[in-house]
């Protein structure tokens, strides 16, 4: 599979997931459709926790899919933080703001994708392909 990594392709081939997300739903939801998909999927309930397991060598995920709204540390936070920490995975972002300058700000972060909540197997299969 490819991901695109700014202007260049880079040949990767997704196999781990990490879901970062506050709500358990959520988290379980996002859980089923990638393993749907045939990720091995982990889960983090905010971003001090993802951050954290990048930090412990906990963390190499092929793919991080991180909420916008989270307590402790948000989706804008912990994707800056994981950037300038060297993740060089794809990470798409998910999200029920409709704030077009804090959408903005999210991708700034560093994501590569992000879409609305909640998210889909259409979503999710258009980043592993």
């Amino acid at each position: 599979m490819a991901t695109e990594v700014g202007s260049s392709m880079i040949a990767r081939r997704i196999e781990t997931a990490l879901v970062v997300d506050d709500c358990s739903v959520v988290r379980m939801v996002n859980t089923k459709l990638l393993s749907i998909l045939g990720l091995k999927v982990s889960s983090a309930k905010d971003g001090v926790e993802a951050v954290a397991m990048y930090e412990t060598g906990e963390g190499n995920f092929d793919l991080i899919v991180m909420d916008l709204e989270m307590p402790r540390m948000n989706g804008i936070e912990a994707t800056t933080e994981l950037r300038a920490m060297g993740v060089d995975c794809m990470i798409i972002g998910a999200t029920a703001c409709d704030d077009v300058s804090r959408r903005q700000r999210f991708m700034e972060a560093g994501l590569d994708r992000l879409f609305n909540k909640p998210l889909t197997i259409a979503n999710l299969q258009s980043c592993l392909n």
